[in-house]
């Protein structure tokens, strides 16, 4: 049986995450299956979690958010779970009677943490003394009851989750309000705050790009270039050294040049850029951008776009950019020689990648219809679709965990 999968990370009000929302159905009838129910969705969900996937390759050592429908309360399911991981998440269209409440009432006795999915204010209010979570969604409330309900119930020693925010300032306002917890997209909104200079002493990075660019690359000039900060240097030749690419040692910059060709030194290239720039940035960040890298290489291999995988893995890479440098997208891609073909894509402008760049975003927010579309423009096989998702959050958890346990963590460069 196949999963179809998404995790959408929830973070602190330091934009650190601490837990992950995952999102599961069943992809045996044209990939998403609109008729099957709440209680049949959770229940592939945990089946493949425990049995097949193992859920500490999504979730790590955070926790997991898990919904749960009234039938799968009342037939004590969550009781097979780890308490100390999963955060048992109630469904908005749940009615409540008697037996539900005294399930409730025992979960919170063998110490689980219970959350309220979506609460609307003045919605399942007899709930909300048996949560320890509340989810409010900023887009279904006013904003006086966004106000009111965090007021009402702070008192209360409840935890308080500010879900579907979509922009920074959102999420400000949240956080002045006094939300605990922050779920939605703002993480990969732009914004337009007080911006970083993409050419100001980082320029070597913008100068390598622009040669391996050039219809007849210098090699000597990029070695040189990148030789100029030993940094760089060092970054670039543990990163080429390690499990992550499948070349023989390489001792110096002109050898990696050699060795490893000009497609796989911008890739390493633009990591090593990404990971300087992403410095003070939530660490989720850095991840999803080298998720998507990965998750749109590996789109590539299996699409008809099997020979534009590298720039398909850099337009994944760049994907967060502007959050990253906090500028507007378009001012930042003026200023990087990329394909026009990347650059319209990740505007929203009509281009050949848009398939593949909203495939890439889309399933990474779970809208599974789309999904099914986008594969069939792209002729992915849909039943291939979550190995390479599961593969390539395998790939981006390893390089993580490794640029960060190595010599080559998040430097400041001068």
């Amino acid at each position: 049986m196949e999963v179809f999968v998404a995790r959408q990370p929830i973070f602190n009000k330091y934009k650190e995450v601490i837990a992950y929302e995952l999102l599961y159905r069943d992809g045996n009838k044209n990939f998403f299956d609109k008729s099957i129910s709440s209680s049949k969705a959770t229940s592939i969900l945990l089946t493949n979690t425990y049995l097949s996937i193992g859920i500490e390759n999504l979730i790590g050592d955070k926790k997991a958010f898990i919904n749960f429908d009234k039938k799968l309360i009342d037939m004590d399911i969550p009781f097979i779970l780890n308490n100390n991981i999963v955060v048992i998440e109630l469904l908005e269209d749940i009615i409540p009677d008697k037996n539900f409440i005294d399930k409730l009432k025992k979960l919170k006795l063998s110490g689980y943490t219970i959350a309220l999915d979506d609460f609307v204010c003045g919605h399942h209010e007899e709930l909300i003394e048996f949560c320890d979570i509340i989810k409010v969604d900023f887009l279904q409330n006013t904003s006086t009851d966004i106000e009111y309900i965090i007021k009402k119930h702070k008192k209360n020693n409840k935890k308080f989750i500010a879900e579907k925010i979509e922009n920074n300032e959102v999420f400000n306002y949240a956080k002045d309000l006094g939300y605990d917890y922050f779920q939605g997209y703002f993480f990969s909104k732009p914004t337009t705050i007080k911006g970083k200079n993409l050419l100001s002493n980082k320029s070597y990075y913008i100068d390598i790009m622009n040669e391996l660019h050039k219809k007849e690359p210098c090699y000597n000039k990029i070695t040189q270039t990148i030789e100029q900060n030993v940094k760089l240097t060092y970054n670039l030749l543990k990163l080429v050294n390690s499990k992550f690419t499948a070349v023989n040692k390489i001792y110096s910059v002109k050898h990696a040049l050699t060795m490893l060709g000009l497609n796989e030194i911008e890739k390493w290239i633009s990591l090593i850029m990404i990971q300087n720039f992403s410095h003070n940035k939530p660490n989720e960040i850095f991840k999803i951008s080298i998720f998507r890298s990965k998750f749109g290489e590996l789109l590539a291999e299996n699409s008809i776009y099997k020979n534009r995988k590298h720039e398909i893995m850099i337009m994944g890479l760049l994907s967060v950019i502007d959050i990253i440098l906090e500028q507007p997208l378009e001012t930042i891609l003026k200023k990087l020689p990329l394909a026009n073909d990347i650059k319209d894509a990740m505007l929203k402008k009509e281009s050949i990648f848009n398939n593949m760049y909203n495939l890439i975003i889309e399933y990474e927010q779970g809208c599974w219809k789309n999904v099914s579309k986008y594969a069939q423009k792209l002729k992915i096989d849909i039943n291939k679709l979550p190995d390479i998702y599961f593969k390539s959050i395998k790939w981006a958890d390893e390089l993580y965990e490794y640029t960060n346990k190595s010599d080559i963590s998040i430097w400041k460069f001068k």
